[in-house]
């Protein structure tokens, strides 16, 4: 048996509200398959081919400063005791990659993250990082999560977690990973580090998804395609990318704000669309757990509807 939640809802586009069109886009318009590192460098570079060079490297550079590189893991088939202690030693377990596969049992992941003192150019002082570690085994997989040797996570399908807050360049944190008991071989699915930039700042990602949305929605709703490219095409423009290069923080938000101001000519354009947006929970009933846990399942799911609806 299986249960559906559905939550239908218009949500009307007020400032530049097209950032959720832009992400579906895209992904090829697949709600399903959304996650949140699809938005890679080569499909913003996609969206935008028939812009300049130019503008298409500002928007490739724009692209690498929202997420911190977390390619490769030490890993460890089998549990050991307190693997998750700072002073163990990793350096000659294996090295995982997206797509590693290990056994049925128990599996621990170790890595050390560490603030660069630039990202790309970019100083990321006060930016909040958040943590999300994929994996599967054709089911629920539980694992638990440490911090420096303290447990922050336990359970399946975990919610993204706050790594830095406030970050600082040098800030290090080592993150241990326990994947628990499966029926199945675990295959490893990548680590995602998000970036929330520091709010003292203007936020490269926000104009990184206004020149896409832009892009995107002038050749539909445009009644000067041309005039309304050049005015996109002047704001990219605008954004320095050589102060960027020399780490000159603040001529490069400088830049960001005038390319900012640049594109609010298109702000009438693009707040003439609605986009309708209906969402779908899938809920199991109870099968091989307790029928209070489905209870649980159901009154966390309504309950985050509702909070994505406000």
């Amino acid at each position: 048996m299986k249960l559906s939640v559905n939550n239908g809802f218009e949500m009307r586009i007020a400032r530049w509200g097209v950032f959720a069109l832009t992400t579906l886009l895209l992904m090829g318009g697949k709600l399903s398959e959304f996650q949140a590192h699809a938005q890679n460098a080569e499909q913003a570079g996609q969206i935008v081919k028939s812009l300049s060079s130019q503008s298409q490297g500002v928007v490739t550079r724009l692209t690498e400063l929202n997420r911190l590189p977390a390619d490769e893991w030490r890993y460890h088939a089998g549990d050991i005791a307190h693997g998750e202690a700072p002073d163990l030693a990793d350096s000659s377990w294996p090295v995982a990659k997206r797509g590693t596969v290990t056994s049925e049992d128990a599996v621990w992941f170790r890595r050390l993250f560490e603030i660069p003192q630039v990202l790309h150019g970019y100083d990321l002082t006060g930016a909040r990082i958040w943590f999300s570690f994929e994996a599967d085994a054709n089911g629920p997989m539980p694992e638990i999560i440490y911090f420096n040797g303290r447990r922050v996570a336990l359970g399946d399908d975990l919610e993204p977690i706050v790594l830095f807050d406030s970050a600082k360049p040098g800030d290090k944190v080592l993150v241990a990973v326990k994947l628990l008991h499966t029926v199945d071989k675990k295959t490893f699915g990548g680590t995602e580090l998000k970036i929330d930039f520091a709010e003292n700042r203007p936020n490269p990602e926000d104009i990184r998804l206004e020149l896409l949305s832009s892009a995107l929605m002038i050749p539909s709703m445009s009644k000067n395609v041309s005039s309304d490219n050049a005015t996109l095409e002047k704001a990219m423009g605008a954004v320095d990318l050589t102060a960027l290069d020399a780490r000159d923080q603040a001529k490069f938000d400088a830049s960001l704000k005038q390319s900012q101001s640049m594109i609010e000519g298109l702000k009438p354009l693009l707040q003439q669309a609605s986009l309708h947006l209906t969402g779908n929970s899938h809920i199991d009933a109870a099968w091989l757990w307790p029928w209070t846990e489905t209870v649980d399942v159901v009154k966390r799911t309504f309950s985050t509807a509702l909070q994505l609806m406000n």
